[in-house]
């Protein structure tokens, strides 16, 4: 039996009335605590909390043993891109080359793609899908509408679009 004497107590706060055009975001914080709250109003955090859930949906829905979405990006990438080199998926990926690399093996140890040495350049390889690879792309690109359909289902089309549009803008901000 686990003792709890040496647990400290919280005290339970009062809530205070949420204004009626903002929802309650305190949690039961105390007034005057928003100057020390980094997740108020926090566009950063309220992106964090929808990829979570996405990844959360999105293994419920492919299953435990699905691909990274990492892994799905790069296989998609090479399958729409064939011949694509190293380098240059990394910089799609936004990662750097040593996990590339990791990335690569994966798909390869997998049967989902192949290097291909480049006659002029020694030093890099094309990649491409092969036949296994382009199976699983057409079967996760089929789920993968599914899926958008489901994370989509609160939003109009109108709404989804706009989304995706403020993201992208959000996506290629530089500190």
């Amino acid at each position: 039996m686990a003792s709890t004497m040496n647990t400290p107590r919280v005290p339970r706060i009062a809530q205070q009335p949420t204004p009626p055009d903002r929802p309650d975001t305190s949690g039961g914080r105390q007034p005057g605590a928003g100057d020390i709250d980094l997740l108020q109003d926090s566009l950063a955090y309220e992106i964090k909390k929808a990829q979570v859930r996405c990844y959360e949906v999105l293994f419920e829905f492919f299953g435990p043993n699905a691909l990274s979405p990492g892994r799905m990006t790069a296989l998609c990438i090479i399958g729409n891109h064939p011949g694509i080199n190293q380098s240059a998926l990394a910089d799609a990926l936004r990662v750097n080359r040593a996990s590339v690399v990791k990335v690569i093996d994966a798909l390869q140890a997998l049967g989902y793609v192949e290097r291909q040495s480049i006659p002029d350049d020694r030093r890099s390889y094309a990649l491409a899908v092969t036949s296994k690879g382009m199976d699983e792309l057409r079967r996760l690109t089929e789920l993968s509408r599914r899926f958008e359909e489901i994370v989509a289902a609160q939003l109009s089309n109108r709404e989804r679009q706009t989304l995706m549009r403020l993201l992208a803008k959000v996506a290629v901000v530089k500190p």
